[in-house]
């Protein structure tokens, strides 16, 4: 089974104290207690040393693992269970987004960003479900990276295939919120892989209505060229129209 690690995203130049865990721990196990039945839950997660320190109880409903297990195993059983066309985008473009924005923040709002992304996590009974993730930080290392973090994980209602996205928003004290960072992730799939970078290129001007002169301008290629392209977008990706060119490009989070 492949082995997947955080690398240096979330090393630390210090340590979180003991008693700092242990008060969150608390806050949210006596939050946990109040909560109704739902399909969603928080936790508790250290993020240098990739360890869980809590888990809400309604996680076993949404992943089917005991809880004991995810304390037991970590985030490497979290990785591993991440949909294999998804878990490199959370791994290498969405961690490093979050971290960048948390970093790139100052020190007073670090606490109030509210990150939230989603992707499919295959259940123990093997069946995958898509989920939304929203991270807090709780406590930072010296370099202002998150080394505590608070999550809350919601089943979505579709179990389709969604396009992964991910927003960041700054909580203000009035309990407004302003959107600070929005981003959807290409999916490394097979359907994209036979694409060249300027058939992307075509593929996303195409989706959002421009003509082959419009396309042809922007990018200064010859119309003629741009409906080259396009018929052969059309075989490559087995779409009939480029409404269909849309619809694929959508669903893939292409746009």
């Amino acid at each position: 089974m492949r082995k997947y690690v955080t690398g240096e995203l979330f090393t630390k130049s210090g340590f979180i104290k003991e008693e700092s865990i242990k008060k969150h721990i608390e806050q949210q196990s006596t939050i946990d207690e109040l909560l109704p039945e739902s399909a969603s839950f928080f936790y508790v997660v250290e993020t240098p040393a990739h360890k869980y320190h809590f888990m809400g109880k309604q996680q076993v409903n949404v992943s089917g693992y005991t809880n004991e297990e995810f304390l037991e195993k970590g985030v490497e059983l979290f990785l591993q269970r991440v949909h294999p066309e998804e878990v490199d985008i959370v791994l290498n473009q969405i961690y490093p987004d979050y971290v960048q924005i948390i970093v790139n923040s100052s020190p007073e709002n670090r606490k109030e960003i509210q990150f939230q992304y989603n992707y499919r996590f295959k259940r123990k009974d093997g069946k995958h479900v898509n989920l939304m993730e929203q991270l807090y930080a709780l406590e930072f290392d010296k370099a202002g990276r998150p080394a505590l973090i608070l999550g809350n994980v919601i089943i979505l209602g579709s179990n389709d295939r969604i396009p992964i996205r991910a927003t960041a928003k700054l909580i203000t004290d009035s309990g407004f919120s302003e959107t600070i960072f929005s981003k959807t992730y290409n999916p490394t799939s097979n359907d994209i892989s036979g694409i060249t970078d300027r058939e992307l290129d075509i593929l996303r001007n195409l989706a959002t209505g421009k003509t082959s002169k419009q396309i042809g301008v922007e990018l200064y290629i010859s119309p003629h060229t741009v409906d080259t392209h396009r018929r052969n977008l059309l075989n490559k990706l087995n779409c009939r129209s480029v409404v269909e060119l849309a619809q694929f490009a959508f669903r893939n989070g292409l746009l």
